[in-house]
């Protein structure tokens, strides 16, 4: 779906729930980022243009409910993927090792015959927590990990990511801030993550952490 400025990329799984890899995203929370996208205004150096923004000049958000990323969120502006922190619960926890073995990241290792999560490694699918019998794996609450500035065309490259999740109500601020930078600093031939990264710097402006 998207406006005259903005793009909104969505998957499957955070339309319908219909994807059996998907974590489960509030429908209000999609629905808010729909009505950001659909009241996003033109930057104010295209206005005078006259003439429809060409694709790569729009912003382009892209929500994801697994780590699949079906809706490419490592090439947009502005990506958002779900995650659940998995716990362990350690008196359930029998050591069979079945987590360790679905675990599609190598994030599960047994030590001292008790399943151990390396948060590094692990992607929040919560795999694991399908897997155990004993339900020695409990998951949290859904959060998002948030990539920033990927871009396809002459010279691609992937968004980089936050290191700290986000909450719904965090992820729909940050996306405002970026849309109103977006809007205020965007001029032809210049691509969102130019701003965020001018000459290929490497840390996040401060504004994304306001």
């Amino acid at each position: 779906m998207s406006g005259d400025a903005c793009i909104l990329d969505v998957c499957q799984g955070a339309k319908t729930n219909g994807c059996r890899n998907a974590l489960s995203i509030s429908s209000r929370f999609v629905a808010g980022l729909q009505a950001m996208v659909g009241c996003a205004p033109c930057p104010e150096a295209y206005s005078a243009l006259g003439r429809p923004l060409l694709h790569h000049e729009r912003f382009r958000l892209a929500l994801s409910a697994c780590p699949n990323g079906c809706s490419r969120p490592h090439t947009a502006d502005l990506g958002i993927i779900a995650f659940s922190e998995t716990e362990v619960l350690r008196r359930l926890c029998s050591g069979c090792g079945a987590c360790v073995c679905k675990c599609p990241d190598d994030a599960i290792a047994l030590a001292g015959n008790v399943a151990a999560i390396d948060s590094q490694r692990c992607l929040g699918c919560v795999k694991c927590v399908l897997a155990c019998k004993n339900k020695a794996l409990s998951p949290g609450a859904v959060r998002y990990r948030i990539v920033l500035g990927g871009r396809l065309g002459r010279h691609p490259r992937l968004g980089r990511e936050l290191q700290k999740r986000l909450d719904s109500a965090s992820v729909v601020s940050l996306a405002g801030r970026c849309l109103e930078v977006y809007q205020q600093r965007m001029l032809p031939g210049r691509r969102f993550s130019d701003i965020l990264f001018p000459q290929n710097y490497p840390g996040f402006p401060a504004w994304v952490f306001s």
